[in-house]
Parts: C-alpha cells; structure tokens; sequence
C-alpha cells in the first residue's frame, strides 16, 4: 500500500477520533436553552402529554401515532428539569421541599385519573423529580452520606414510580442528564451522556410488547429524533434574549388540573 494512502488514512482517523472527543460538548451546547425557549419547550411538553394521556384514557383503542407523539413528553420535562436544577445548588432542598408538596398534592388527581389504569399505589411522575432534586440536595450539603441516603430513598420509591412514571430508567435518565449538562467536560461527562442515552431509551419502550419493529416506529425513533427536533426548533425561533412568559408554577397547575378534568370526563 503506498505510503501516501496509509499517512491519509491516519490523519481520517485523528479527525475522527476528534470529532469523537468533542461530541459531548457539541450536544451540550445544542441542548443549552434561553429561558424563552425552556418556555416553549415546556409548552411542546405539555401539548404531548395531553396527547399521551387522552390516547391512554379517553379513545377506546390505542392510537398509535399518539402514542409516538407521546413519546417526547417526559424527556422534554427532564431537559427542563435537569436544565435548572442545579443553578443554584444552595436552594436544592428548596426546590426538593415544592417537588415533594407538587407531587403529594397532586397525587389524588392522578390516582382519580388513572382508577382501574394503573395500581392504587402508582405514584405520578412529579415524585420521579421530587426523589431526584432530594438526592442532590443532600448530596450536595452531605456529600457521600448524602448520596448513599438519596440512593436508598430512590431505591424505595422505584417500584411504586414504576407502573406510571418510568422507575428507575426515569430516575437514571434524570440524574445522569444533569450529570452530563452540568459535570466538566471529559469521562464523567461521556458516561453521563451514555446513561442517559440508555436509560432514555429503556424509559419508552419498556412498556411496548410487540414486534421490534413496531418498538422501533412506535417508541424508540420517537423517543430520540422528536425532543430533538423540538428543541432545534424552540432555539431557532426563540431570541437567546428573550425572557421567560410562563408563570413559575403554571407545569404543576396545568398537570393536576388536565388530570382532574380527564377524571371528570372518564366518569361523563
């Protein structure tokens, strides 16, 4: 082989192996959000949600299209989350304490919504960030005792999160996506990324039986290309200066209160 093919076939391999390397980074910079477009966002999240949750309650069969439209719901909502959470690491308990008031009141709602869906015990999926916000919260003030008590609280509440809210792929996808946006570049971060791209994986197919076909259409595709493409295009039609128009706590207001009238309509 002619030398000058060998020495062209190194340098493709370096700028590979560099376009490898810088990857992390490149994904974190397009995932980053002004406060209009986590706005936005949060929106799109919503308007799925409801999609999802009409398709699983009110239609009488399963659409499929729906639940692919689903499928972007929940890792939308953890983009946000993990987004914002760590901003500011002294209000963690904060934030922990408003997730766990969110989560318990709402959990009524829920439990009226899903009667004779999902088990009694099923918890919604407020608590999945609820137990994720405690477990950096004592992290952060305790450090490793911190984190082997978050553990044992998220290892408690997986089997109940399981039934409606994703278990503990949800909480994996959560914390390893804010490892991956906030940790310094280099292996954490590479690590966080892989977790979160399997735990995001494993967090909307483990309910579909079929073919893996089907999985692929229905669930898998979803899942990846249709946040992506949301949040391309909440950052190309948002102003990085534009500021945010939702009100605070306008997310728990319009879960608990779309749950309540889907309770309602059930029972028309």
């Amino acid at each position: 082989m002619p030398a000058s093919l060998i020495h062209h076939g190194i340098n493709i391999m370096h700028i590979l192996s560099a376009k490898i390397q810088t990857l992390p980074e490149r994904i974190r910079a397009g995932l980053d959000l002004s406060p209009a477009a986590a706005d936005w966002l949060k929106v799109v999240a919503l308007l799925a949600m409801l999609v999802d949750h009409i398709n699983t309650l009110l239609l009488p069969h399963l659409q499929p299209e729906l639940y692919a439209l689903g499928r972007m719901a929940f890792p939308l909502f953890v983009l946000i989350w993990a987004h914002n959470v760590l901003h500011n690491p002294h209000r963690l308990q904060t934030r922990a304490n408003r997730m766990w008031l969110w989560a318990i009141g709402t959990q009524p709602v829920f439990s009226f919504a899903f009667a004779g869906h999902d088990p009694w015990y099923a918890l919604n999926i407020l608590f999945v960030f609820a137990v994720a916000t405690q477990l950096l919260a004592w992290y952060h003030r305790f450090r490793i005792r911190g984190l082997a008590a978050g553990l044992v609280l998220s290892g408690l509440m997986v089997w109940p999160l399981s039934f409606a809210s994703y278990g503990l792929s949800g909480l994996v996808l959560a914390l390893s996506l804010t490892m991956f946006l906030h940790s310094p570049p280099g292996r954490l971060s590479s690590v966080a990324a892989l977790l979160a791209s399997v735990a995001l994986l494993v967090t909307n197919s483990q309910h579909v039986t079929q073919a893996p076909a089907v999985v692929v259409i229905l669930s898998i595709l979803p899942t990846f290309l249709l946040p992506g493409a949301a949040v391309g295009l909440v950052r190309a039609l948002t102003d990085s200066r534009e500021r945010r128009f939702m009100p605070a706590m306008f997310f728990y207001m319009a879960y608990a209160g779309h749950l309540f009238i889907l309770g309602l309509m059930i029972r028309l």
